[in-house]
């Protein structure tokens, strides 16, 4: 896993039989989390519930409140994160549009409120048209600095996110930290990044929401840096202080699928989940953990439900990069994937944009095009596993091995992120 919540970026790869090389030591253990998995009832989604009720009954009461709509709008999009139901972030959307227009004087947290759905929405570049009406504003200005620097990670301006991060004088401050390891992460210094994460987590210890917040996204950090146990019982802490968050026990499946290949726990975990979180991306995991117990009926299924859901309009660009990964290895429609991928390299010029697009002309055929997008715009410019593997895979294709090993021998150090699958396709490339 990784700090961007990158649990699936494999989900479109056959298995054509379980892998082999099961861990020594199982590391998740059901008597500790099967507690959580039974819940009934989301005590942070009730809560949500009746603060929505009491607002919504104030704005009936006074339907020209501006007040009272904008914090309807806030527990929208709080309860699209508990829920996961699109819609929810959607008529925070309408609201807060409703509220900009009929309000004479522009708010700058009202731009950094619209600017965090479009984040969520994977619309960056509205994102940051908001955030720059916000710092033209004035109000609130470093909050709206902080928005800007996570929205230039998102499009790939690393540069200048590292510009508006030396303009601040704290350097010891929760905001900055996350940022700064956000950024290290991206460099390929995670050790380095955990450090960062650690000492940002040690700020807000009183902070229920931002140490749980921290917290997961660290255990995350530990497993990308291989310690897998440091992981589970960071996760396991999560849900200790909060037994209804959910990407707690989504790490814990990933953790009994990738590492103890544990596949049937892993399906409890996912399937408790879903109960409460019906998203597209859990049908990913799932089609995973069917590909690994080389159930190929059920992993068309679950491929088919997350197609059929992921592409509706209203999730817009959220899931084009699992789409266009499943045209190329699974629908073998390699032109589709360019296609998303051009899009995606337009709206989102990153390296794992241009890794993708990179992929999908491999995908077709065209070798060399692949090397060309993938040197000049991936190659050193991410650290990212799945990066590491394609990059493999396109120097294979062009006959270069020497480079082609290179690149699975740094893929095959992230064999927990990458999952079963890819892991042994690896294998089977470095002992060929």
């Amino acid at each position: 896993m990784k700090l961007i919540y990158n649990l699936t970026i494999v989900c479109c790869v056959l298995m054509l039989m379980r892998c082999s090389q099961k861990p020594e030591k199982d590391i998740v253990h059901l008597n500790d989390y099967a507690s959580y998995l039974d819940k009934t009832s989301d005590k942070a989604l009730d809560q949500c519930n009746e603060e929505m009720a009491f607002w919504n009954t104030k704005l009936l009461e006074v339907p020209t409140s501006e007040t009272y709509r904008t914090r309807l709008a806030s527990l929208f999009s709080a309860r699209f994160m508990l829920n996961g139901r699109v819609e929810d972030i959607q008529t925070s959307d309408s609201l807060y549009h409703v509220v900009q227009a009929g309000t004479p004087i522009e708010y700058a947290s009202l731009h950094r409120s619209q600017a965090a759905n479009c984040i969520t929405q994977h619309q960056f570049r509205e994102a940051f048209d908001h955030i720059q009406k916000a710092i033209t504003i004035g109000e609130g200005k470093a909050a709206s600095l902080f928005m800007l620097v996570d929205v230039d990670i998102e499009l790939g301006d690393y540069a200048g996110a590292e510009t508006v991060m030396r303009d601040f004088k704290n350097k010891n401050f929760f905001p900055y930290l996350i940022r700064e390891a956000k950024l290290k992460d991206h460099e390929g210094q995670i050790d380095s990044a955990m450090v960062i994460m650690e000492k940002a987590l040690n700020l807000v210890k009183e902070d229920r929401s931002l140490s749980l917040w921290t917290k997961s996204n660290l255990a995350d950090m530990y497993g990308h840096a291989g310690r897998v146990e440091d992981a589970y019982a960071l996760y396991l802490d999560v849900l200790r202080q909060n037994p209804d968050y959910d990407y707690a026990l989504k790490g814990i499946a990933w953790i009994a699928f990738s590492h103890d290949h544990n596949f049937t726990e892993a399906k409890r975990i996912i399937h408790a989940i879903e109960h409460k979180r019906a998203t597209p991306d859990l049908h990913l995991l799932l089609a995973q953990i069917a590909a690994a117990e080389n159930d190929i009926p059920e992993k068309i299924k679950q491929l088919d439900i997350f197609t059929h859901a992921a592409a509706k309009s209203k999730y817009g660009a959220m899931y084009n990069k699992y789409i266009a990964l499943l045209d190329a290895e699974e629908l073998s429609d390699p032109d589709k994937t360019i296609e998303i991928a051009k899009i995606e390299v337009r709206n989102r010029p990153t390296p794992q944009s241009y890794d993708l697009l990179a992929w999908g002309y491999l995908r077709k055929g065209d070798a060399s095009q692949a090397l060309a997008i993938a040197r000049e715009r991936v190659e050193n410019k991410t650290f990212e596993p799945d990066a590491f593997y394609h990059l493999g895979m396109i120097y294979l294709a062009n006959g270069r091995r020497d480079e082609a090993r290179h690149y699975f021998e740094k893929a095959a150090a992230s064999s927990f992120e990458l999952g079963p699958s890819i892991a042994k396709k690896i294998r089977e490339q470095l002992n060929s």
